[in-house]
C-alpha cells in the first residue's frame, strides 16, 4: 500500500487522463491498466493533495480549451447541436430542445426582434470627436 505522504509515479497521468475525461480514478487506473487495488485508490482519494493536483489538472485543460484557437461561437454552436441529437437519440426530447434553443440563441436566431444601435455607424473616433465638442461646449457656457 502507498505511503499518504507520497506521490504515486504513475498518479500525474492517471490525474490528467481524469481532468481530459472527465471520469474518476477507479476508470483512469483501468484505462492505464495500472492494477491498483481498491484500497489502494480510497487511501488516494482522500488525500488532500489528491484533491489539489485534481484541481490544478481540470484548471489548466480548462484553460488550454478556453485560450484554444479553435474556439469559436460556431464551435459552441456545434457541440449544442451535437449534445442535442445525443440527447434526442436518448429520448431525453425535452433536454434535447433545451439544447437546441441554447444553439439557436447563440447564432442569433432568437432574440430582441430589433436590436437598436444609439451610436448607428459610428466610430470611436467619431465618439471622442463628439464628447470633445460637448466637454467644451459645457466649459464655455459655465
Amino acid at each position: 500500500m502507498a505511503r499518504p505522504d507520497k506521490i504515486e509515479e504513475w498518479l500525474p497521468e492517471a490525474i490528467e487522463l481524469m481532468a481530459r475525461k472527465g471520469i474518476d480514478l477507479e476508470k483512469a487506473v483501468t484505462e492505464l491498466n495500472l492494477g491498483v487495488s481498491s484500497a489502494e485508490i480510497v487511501t488516494i482519494k482522500r488525500r488532500k493533495s489528491f484533491d489539489r493536483l485534481l484541481w490544478e489538472a481540470r484548471h489548466k485543460y480548462f484553460n488550454e480549451l478556453a485560450t484554444s484557437p479553435n474556439f469559436k461561437k460556431d464551435t459552441v454552436i456545434g457541440r449544442l447541436l451535437g449534445l442535442a441529437q445525443k440527447l434526442e437519440e436518448d429520448g431525453q426530447y425535452d433536454k434535447a430542445a433545451e439544447a437546441l434553443f441554447k444553439a439557436a440563441k447563440a447564432a442569433g436566431f432568437i432574440g430582441p426582434e430589433q436590436t437598436v444601435s444609439i451610436f448607428g455607424e459610428l466610430s470611436q473616433a467619431d465618439i471622442d470627436v463628439i464628447k470633445r465638442n460637448t466637454q467644451t461646449k459645457s466649459v464655455t457656457v459655465n
